[in-house]
């Protein structure tokens, strides 16, 4: 687990890890410095649980990769012959006693890669902007229902040390940005799978507004534009059209209402992409909260309101995408990287 900072409910979060079902692991978390707030948190979560298998690291220093990297990087160094598996989790994941399990019982066959989950945002206090950033979050899981596009999600992922080795992702990582896609990118080039079990997807607990879900998810997008050009390209076909298909449907709805009825037959055509759509997050909202009963408390307390702030993720996307399109430096921990490259920071 790499920390930075005083991440809300990053205690629960550590606990939550000294506590999995599983018979025999250790834990490691990694923090930026021995002066950052996490380290205080994480080394008086480990005193409490003495006698747990753990350790606190801190990260060492890789200049051309990103912190969260580094991190990585300093973990794999300072457990190498330690771990046949490594489980990588984010700071800000809530994980229910099962996820180390069903996350690592998958790699037993060695074609696949890597194992993964995803995240799943439950809004602290309510709000509009928060459920949008749920709702804009939720639909990433598209795609990791897909063999081809899917990926490795950096905050709930398993990989064989074998895999890591023969891979090269230390190499891979030296340069890095984003661990996951760059992992991904390695995966692929050897002829690795990538298995998604959607009952290791992680909890996290959100709060956002406005600027900070633009800021953050473009942030998302200008990575995926880098890093998984395929991918973006996906998106931008996809909610192109689909924006494009409702603004001709509503078009269509006011020339039935102004001047004939015989309009609202195509109207009713073009919107039903977006009819169908809306019943798709429902379902999907209902697949995960049945994967996730640990979590079923918070599910039946967003459904309504992450179900219909839905309506407006294919617009704040399209923004996104567009945005990315003219973007080649972002901000992630306080820091500044200007991307170089398919990898590189």
């Amino acid at each position: 687990m790499p920390c930075k900072g005083a991440e809300p409910g990053l205690g629960t979060n550590i606990e939550a890890m000294l506590r999995q079902d599983y018979r025999n692991y250790f834990v490691v978390v990694v923090t930026d410095s021995y002066q950052d707030s996490a380290y205080a948190i994480a080394s008086s979560i480990l005193a409490r649980n003495s006698r747990a298998n753990a350790q606190i690291l801190v990260a060492e220093p890789h200049v051309r990769a990103s912190g969260k990297v580094a991190a990585l990087l300093t973990a794999l160094s300072k457990t190498k012959g330690q771990a046949e598996v490594y489980a990588f989790v984010d700071s800000d994941a809530r994980i229910p006693p099962n996820w180390l399990t069903e996350l690592v019982d998958p790699l037993i066959d060695k074609s696949v890669g890597a194992t993964t989950g995803f995240r799943w945002h439950f809004p602290l206090q309510g709000g509009i902007w928060s459920h949008l950033e749920a709702a804009w979050n939720a639909s990433g899981t598209n795609l990791l229902f897909n063999a081809r596009y899917n990926f490795p999600w950096g905050g709930s992922m398993a990989v064989r040390t074998e895999t890591l080795n023969k891979i090269g992702i230390e190499n891979s990582w030296a340069t890095a940005i984003s661990d996951d896609m760059a992992l991904n990118s390695a995966l692929r080039q050897h002829g690795y799978s990538i298995v998604f079990l959607p009952q290791c997807t992680v909890a996290t607990f959100n709060q956002s507004d406005l600027p900070h879900l633009l800021e953050w998810a473009t942030r998302q997008t200008v990575l995926t534009r880098v890093l998984n050009p395929m991918v973006w390209r996906y998106g931008l076909v996809a909610y192109a059209f689909l924006d494009l298909v409702f603004l001709l449907g509503l078009v269509g709805l006011s020339l039935g209402v102004m001047l004939s009825p015989i309009w609202l037959i195509p109207s009713a055509l073009l919107l039903t992409p977006t009819v169908s759509g809306f019943m798709r997050n429902g379902q999907r909202y209902l697949t995960f909260r049945r994967a996730l009963p640990h979590f079923n408390t918070e599910f039946e307390r967003n459904h309504y309101p992450h179900v219909e702030a839905s309506f407006l993720v294919p617009w704040i996307m399209m923004y996104c995408i567009i945005k990315s399109s003219l973007t080649h430096e972002i901000e992630w921990r306080g820091r500044k990287y200007n991307l170089s490259g398919t990898s590189n920071v």
